[in-house]
């Protein structure tokens, strides 16, 4: 008997599938599609690990259209990812396990360490593995931590945290330090530029509590504009080698959940004495900048300054008074409606300056949840972002990339914000499938596309049913940004050299930063606390870097987990949704009622057998032709919700056609 041909082995990341199958994803770019490994043809591979796999002729039935369909089975792991897991713990005989809350994970873990006895069925506990499985082997474990019961009501963030280690509580003797720092005395106050009879305001969200920076502004007579950017001087109470600082940098970034934060510093300071909170004096750094008409920066200064704001502005207030000319609002803070206007004219300026020059500009929605007195869910929506949020961001922007132009031009080693061109063959990829929607790209002469010409697609997408599906795949795209002690410059902004300087209350890098500025301010770039600094500038980036996409995972998981929270309640009602993402084994819809997310599996799909036609992006029932393309509208029902998982799956709501009259 001939033996079968098989392929050379390829590599890849392996994606497990509850169901017990997976997918590899080939790390080479130019094979097409992922690789489908069968649950018997698995070995002992979990999710997430980097795999060598022979590919195979697949052995399930295939229409013409999945000709190009791979298939493998893993013949060895490269690398594991997983060292720890979080799970549930139970005992079966003499034995104590632990079955993963992520069912991706198909392996009970069977605990060996002595503090497994004495902890009670049920709770949910981090285990770290000490056996990874073989083909004979259950993994083998150890409890790092006892996390609590499974239906504690703070479970769900300290898994959250536990896995992103992200710590929620300050140790002691930091929490003794900061308590330590003292209001600014009137010597401290003196030696800096008094900036308190300025009108003065911060504009921040309604749940903010860390105020990070404030902003005033002038209309010259030559009709320029001058704006300060006061921004928190927090490393005047965070010293270099402190217990505090050793805790911001190991920490590197708060993090905000829906209902809550983990600072990065310790309340007394986030909250109080860093932030800038109305109606008290306030250390900061100010930027003062002299911008044209045109949007141009015709003078820069920096210094240390002392602030008192008038008022803590939100973004819908704000709104209210510009946009919607809210008279109550309007009459009662009268004293600053001529510096809003001019806050708005400015912004606007910048705006199109930056528009100009080819900023892109993701405006995706983000999920927002409303709680009621009591503290439940009681609707999740979209976010509202309106030209109040835009005025912020338009002013931090220029101030950040002030700062990193000044530095660069004294010539300071310093940690810059960097967003590297996209790779060409993720490029290719999304615009294969931007083709099929009739969208491409202009490159220019070099064979590059510059940001410019994605900022055009953006454009064009605006409004369209398949912008929110297009916009994911193109940011996906895009390299992630990241900090760098080497300037190369911003893709996203179009800015030849931009760092991260406006919030130090809630990013080391921007701590990092405000400390090089007043080394330049005191003209001291040199000396033996500036040498140290920058020895550690390479070692803080990654750190950096590590800690903000750890953060972001967890905001993600949280959000998703509260959305499944919610509609669990909500099991066999219906819904209007719109279609946002199409695949070959179902697609994705999003709600009109509220903003959720979820899953309609082909399976649910009963009245037809449905064809995902690669070349439209569009799902097509083969004796109906009934099409489900991105932008349709469909009503679904809540099928199933799996709050460890933060799966939310649909099935479309389909009527049962009247059966014809049968003939005489």
């Amino acid at each position: 008997m001939a033996r079968r041909k098989t392929q050379a082995t390829v590599t890849g990341r392996l994606v497990c599938h509850p169901d017990g199958y997976g997918f590899v994803i080939p790390e080479d770019a130019s094979l097409s599609g992922d690789v489908f490994i069968p649950p018997q043809k698995m070995g002992s591979a979990v999710d997430g690990d980097t795999v060598g796999v022979r590919l195979v002729p697949p052995r399930r039935a295939r229409r013409k259209k999945e000709k190009g369909s791979l298939e493998g089975e893993i013949v060895r792991v490269i690398s594991r990812a997983r060292e720890a897991i979080v799970g549930k713990l139970f005992r079966y005989r003499k034995d104590t396990y632990v079955a993963p809350l992520d069912q991706r994970y198909h392996y009970m873990v069977r605990l060996v360490d002595a503090r497994a006895e004495k902890v009670a069925d049920g709770k949910i506990v981090a285990v770290s593995i000490v056996a990874q499985p073989g083909r004979h082997q259950v993994p083998l474990g150890e409890i790092s931590e006892v996390l609590g019961d499974p239906d504690d009501p703070e479970i769900q963030y300290k898994i959250v945290c536990h896995n992103s280690q992200i710590p929620m509580d300050f140790p002691q003797e930091v929490l003794r330090e900061a308590q330590a720092a003292e209001e600014p005395d009137q010597g401290e106050i003196k030696n800096r530029a008094d900036f308190r009879n300025l009108p003065t305001v911060t504009i921040d969200g309604e749940s903010a509590r860390d105020f990070d920076d404030a902003v005033s502004i002038q209309r010259l007579e030559n009709g320029n504009f001058r704006l300060w950017v006061h921004i928190a001087d927090v490393c005047h109470y965070v010293a270099i080698g402190s217990r505090l600082d050793a805790e911001a940098l190991l920490r590197g970034t708060s993090v905000y959940f829906p209902d809550r934060a983990v600072p990065m510093l310790p309340e007394g300071l986030s909250n109080e004495l860093c932030s800038l909170n109305p109606g008290v004096d306030r250390l900061t750094v100010s930027v003062v900048l002299e911008v044209n008409p045109e949007g141009q920066v015709q003078d820069a200064q920096f210094c240390r300054s002392v602030i008192c704001s008038n008022e803590r502005m939100t973004y819908s207030a704000v709104k209210e008074i510009l946009i919607d000319r809210d008279q109550g609002l309007r009459e009662r803070y009268d004293y600053l409606l001529e510096s809003f206007e001019w806050m708005l004219e400015l912004c606007r300026i910048l705006t199109a300056k930056r528009v100009k020059r080819g900023t892109i500009d993701f405006d995706l929605p983000e999920a927002e949840i409303e709680y009621d007195i009591n503290g439940e869910i009681l609707d999740i929506v979209r976010s509202e972002r309106n030209e109040a949020h835009r005025i912020i961001e338009e002013f931090m922007l220029l101030a950040n990339e002030t700062v990193a132009q000044y530095l660069e031009q004294c010539g300071v080693l310093l940690i810059y914000r960097v967003h590297e061109d996209p790779d060409p063959a993720k490029v290719e990829r999304f615009l294969e499938i931007a083709a099929k929607f009739g969208y491409w790209l202009e490159q220019n002469q070099e064979g590059r596309y510059p940001s410019r010409t994605f900022q055009k697609l953006m454009r064009k997408l605006s409004g369209k049913p398949e912008e929110q599906f297009l916009s994911y795949l193109m940011l996906r795209s895009f390299k992630q940004a990241r900090y760098s002690e080497v300037n190369q410059g911003h893709f996203g902004l179009a800015a030849p050299c931009y760092t991260h300087f406006t919030s130090p209350i809630r990013r080391y890098p921007d701590l990092v930063v405000h400390r090089i500025l007043k080394m330049a301010i005191d003209r001291d770039i040199s000396g033996s606390e500036a040498e140290r600094l920058y020895e550690r500038l390479h070692e803080i980036a990654l750190r950096s870097t590590e800690r903000e996409l750890k953060a972001v995972e967890a905001e993600r998981e949280i959000r998703r987990w509260l959305m499944a929270k919610f509609m669990a309640e909500r099991l066999g009602e219906e819904y209007e949704a719109f279609i946002i993402g199409v695949k070959r084994n179902g697609f994705f819809v999003e709600l009109f009622e509220h903003f959720v997310e979820g899953f309609v599996p082909i399976e649910t799909m009963w009245d037809d057998f449905y064809v995902f036609n690669k070349r439209h992006h569009c799902l097509i029932g083969e004796n109906t032709k009934k099409v489900y393309r991105i932008g349709d509208r469909v009503r679904v029902r809540v099928d199933k919700v799996n709050p460890y998982r933060h799966l939310i799956e649909f099935s479309p709501v389909i009527t049962q056609p009247q059966s014809r009259r049968k003939r005489k």
